[in-house]
This record gives structure tokens, C-alpha cells and sequence, in this order.
């Protein structure tokens, strides 16, 4: 190793690599995928070209011949460009089920200013009927009374697509809860497939945002079974029973998946014809 003495007596050191000078570096930064299931903080590696999918918290299910509670909207950018600094992330807390009045609605995941919205809650028998709106709307209860499912409200932003579907309606037996995939009948709907909380190596789909499905009869709760074995966002299932407890199968809190690409980087070195000029012209930095 030798180096070159600067202007103000500093030096810049160098590696001899049969022709070329310069530190070695790795050329690879290898994918990295940070998932969050509670709040907490990002620290990027790098910000550009990053897949991000956000979840908002399902919806609570409705008691009392109720309905499903509503999937948690869904947001997510193939490729977009993160801050360069730490980034909070706001994970959602799930909805409950109620006796006397339709299912809470889940709350929002949150990251750098995008919001997947929590779901609405389901709607139960009698005066509280009508599906409450959220990232996918809550079922409508049995069907006595006004109202129908909740409407959808997620919306796009920016680089990323938002999912959100609306409640089923009223009757026997009850709404499903909207999916991010399909809007919600009996059964709820549907959610969507990525990906992106695995490793490109050994990709595996899992489904994310399904409706709740509604009663008397719950068709599972977390999406009806629409969700695949790694339920996440889901909505509520109802409770069946007239006099049964508030609600059936708990939703699903919120989830959040950040994934860096690979990042090839200069290998650092330099030729000496380049090192010649750089020292020729008081450039060496």
C-alpha cells in the first residue's frame, strides 16, 4: 500500500490491484425486507426502487345475528422512493365486536404519510343495521330496518394502488365484510396476493385484507376463509346466535412490509491513468 501526500501535508491512501488504486468495496447489497406487526421505526438502507405494502386493521363483527366487520384497506407501490432518514411506522389496532351496536371500525397503518385505512365495522340485528364505512366497508346486519353495507374509502396515492372493496347487504343470514380483493356478500371478500413478505429466493404468496363473514351462521371470521392460511388485515366474523355474545372471530390487527432491492455499487477502484490526471489537475479527493 502507498499514498499520495496532499496539499497541507494530508494523504491519500491506495491499494495496488495490478493496474488500478483504491479501496475494494462490496459490489452487492443484498434484498432486505423489514416487516412490522407493531409499531416501531424504519431505518432505510437505501431510497429508491423500495416495495412497500401497508394494511390497515379489520374491522370488529357485529353481534346479535350481525354481520362481518370490513378488511383493512390495502396500499402498495412496486417502486417507490423512501426518506433518508428513519421513518415511523403506525400499525393498526384491530376492531371488536358489540352487542348493541355494529363492530368497531380497525385502526389506520401509517407510513411516511401513507395510510392504509382500518375497516369498518359490521352491523348487527335490528336499529343498527348498516355496515359502518372504512378500507372496506362492514356488512349490514339481518336484515330489519335502513342501511346496507359500508362503503369503501382507501384511495391511491402517489406510487402506490389502494384496495378496498364495500359490505355486503342485509339478510339472512347477515353481510360479509368488504375485502381488498372483492366486495363482500355472505361470505366476505376476498383479499390480495403478494409476494413481497418473502425473500425473491423463495417467493410465497399470502393473502392480505379479507371481509369477515356474516351470520347467523360465522363463516369463519378473518375473511371467510378468503384469506389463505396467513390471514393478515382481516375483518371480524359475526356471531350467530340472537342472544350470543358480541361478535365471533376477533379481526386482524395491521401489518406493514417494507423490501429494499438489491443494490450493485461501484467496486471503488480507480486506474492509474485516472489517479495521474486527478493528481495533475489538485483533484485527488
Amino acid at each position: 500500500m502507498g499514498g499520495f501526500i496532499m496539499p497541507g501535508g494530508t494523504t491519500k491512501y491506495y491499494y495496488n490491484n495490478g493496474g488500478v488504486l483504491g479501496p475494494v468495496n462490496n459490489p452487492v447489497t443484498p434484498e432486505t425486507i423489514a416487516t412490522f406487526t407493531s409499531s416501531g421505526t424504519y431505518s432505510p438502507a437505501t431510497t429508491s426502487g423500495v416495495e412497500v405494502l401497508l394494511v390497515g386493521a379489520g374491522g370488529g363483527g357485529g353481534g346479535n345475528r350481525g354481520a362481518g366487520g370490513g378488511a383493512g384497506g390495502v396500499m402498495y407501490a412496486s417502486s417507490t422512493t423512501v426518506p433518508g432518514s428513519d421513518v415511523s411506522v403506525t400499525i393498526g389496532s384491530s376492531g371488536t365486536g358489540s352487542g348493541g351496536t355494529p363492530g368497531n371500525t380497525g385502526g389506520d397503518t401509517t407510513f411516511d404519510s401513507i395510510n392504509a385505512e382500518g375497516g369498518g365495522g359490521g352491523g348487527r340485528f335490528g336499529g343498527h343495521y348498516a355496515g359502518l364505512p372504512g378500507g372496506s366497508g362492514g356488512g349490514a346486519g339481518h336484515a330489519m330496518g335502513g342501511g346496507g353495507g359500508g362503503s369503501a374509502t382507501q384511495s391511491p396515492s402517489g406510487d402506490y394502488t389502494g384496495y378496498g372493496n364495500a359490505g355486503g347487504s342485509g339478510g339472512e343470514p347477515s353481510g360479509g365484510g368488504g375485502g381488498a380483493g372483492g366486495a363482500g356478500a355472505r361470505a366476505g371478500g376476498a383479499g390480495v396476493q403478494y409476494d413481497i413478505a418473502s425473500p425473491t429466493a423463495s417467493p410465497s404468496n399470502v393473502h392480505y385484507g379479507g371481509g369477515g363473514g356474516g351470520g347467523p351462521n360465522s363463516q369463519g371470521g378473518n375473511g371467510g376463509g378468503r384469506q389463505g392460511s396467513t390471514p393478515l388485515g382481516g375483518g371480524g366474523g359475526s356471531h350467530g346466535p340472537e342472544s350470543g355474545p358480541a361478535s365471533g372471530p376477533g379481526a386482524q390487527d395491521g401489518y406493514a412490509v417494507i423490501k429494499e432491492p438489491a443494490v450493485s455499487k461501484p467496486t471503488g477502484v480507480w486506474r492509474i491513468t485516472e489517479v495521474y490526471q486527478y493528481v495533475k489537475d489538485g483533484e485527488w479527493t
